[in-house]
């Protein structure tokens, strides 16, 4: 008798643990769109800042607006304002600093510095120790498989990838993808050139933790300065 009561326990006990998880796992995928929709608009209040910050350079210096009018090339891939010497960005950790926008899916997300829990549950998270959005260099972004980077297996090669920023909108065009272990170290390599990589895990449709990684390489082959809008 004593061993049916304890059976019956933990069959209860183990029953009312998978019902938390479930609960907590749907609670997650309802909250998660509303946090990636603020972090967007959180992106698109900072892209007003910088506008305005355009526009009061614009009337100041006119000769330098017309700079930007010069085609992009290789050497001209200038680390943004807010780089130190070394090409890494000075964010802080959890800001957020662009917006990426893949138009063969449809979809933006928000960008933020570093890919932390918090950072992944509103968009793509930037590798503080990457290169800056738009500079020479391998920019890497991490994201989830089943929300911000959701469809990224669709992407293929010459599909473009944008990314604004207060330094204006980088576009990036897909060189090709790969899979490789989630335990391989040296997978993301350095880069002299101005290259993104986004990786996410793998298989898409895994289900828990999944074992392998899936980075999309892409190469930027334009840069269209922030400019002011016109009078």
């Amino acid at each position: 008798m004593k061993k049916r009561s304890g059976l019956s326990l933990a069959a209860l006990l183990i029953f009312a643990l998978s019902l938390s998880v479930l609960l907590y796992s749907a609670w997650q995928a309802l909250r998660a769109p509303v946090e990636a929709k603020s972090a967007l608009q959180g992106w698109e209040k900072k892209r007003e800042e910088a506008l305005a910050l355009a526009t009061v350079s614009a009337s100041a210096e006119p000769a330098a607006a017309a700079e930007d009018e010069t085609p992009l090339t290789d050497d001209m891939v200038a680390l943004p304002a807010a780089a130190d010497s070394t090409g890494s960005p000075s964010y802080s950790g959890g800001e957020i600093i662009g917006m990426i926008t893949f138009p063969k899916l449809d979809k933006s997300v928000a960008v933020l510095e570093g890919t932390g829990r918090a950072q992944l549950k509103k968009g793509a998270g930037h590798y503080a120790g990457s290169a800056a959005i738009g500079a020479a260099g391998n920019s890497v972004l991490a994201g989830h498989r089943d929300t911000v980077f959701r469809g990224l297996g669709k992407l293929k090669p010459h599909d473009t990838i944008e990314i604004e920023t207060a330094e204006g909108t980088f576009v990036y065009e897909v060189t090709g993808s790969r899979i490789v272990d989630g335990d391989e170290r040296g997978a993301i390599q350095a880069s002299d050139q101005a290259v993104l990589t986004l990786i996410t895990c793998y298989p898409f449709s895994y289900v828990g933790p999944a074992p392998d990684r899936y980075l999309l390489s892409a190469a930027l082959v334009r840069h269209e300065p922030l400019t002011a809008p016109s009078p």
